[in-house]
């Protein structure tokens, strides 16, 4: 039997490589997120207030709901709880960097 390898999880579900890869970037900001919300330990209520969502919004959140989020929507929210993404390009290389925001 044969078996399929995937670079990114996302390719099994779509056969469109843009698609894929925005998928996989959402998934990832979702599950820093996450992370950043349990360590600091808040409630879902907590973590509305902070990033301007409802309760239930952030409850499809941090649940994985990938479908009801766009990438700007998620990087306002790591914003809001205090991170910054910076891209840098020097010698053909891309690097990207977290910041307190």
């Amino acid at each position: 039997m044969a078996s399929i390898t995937y670079k990114n999880i996302f390719e099994a579900v779509t056969d469109d490589q843009e698609e894929a890869n925005e998928l996989q970037t959402r998934a990832d900001l979702m599950s820093v997120i996450r992370d950043i919300v349990v360590d600091n330990g808040w409630k879902q209520s907590q973590v509305a207030e902070k990033i301007g969502l409802t309760q239930p919004r952030v409850s499809d959140l941090l649940n994985g709901k990938i479908e009801k989020f766009s990438i700007d929507l998620l990087m306002t929210c790591l914003f809001r709880l205090g991170f910054r993404f910076k891209p840098s390009y020097k010698n053909h290389k891309l690097t990207m960097t977290v910041q307190a925001a």
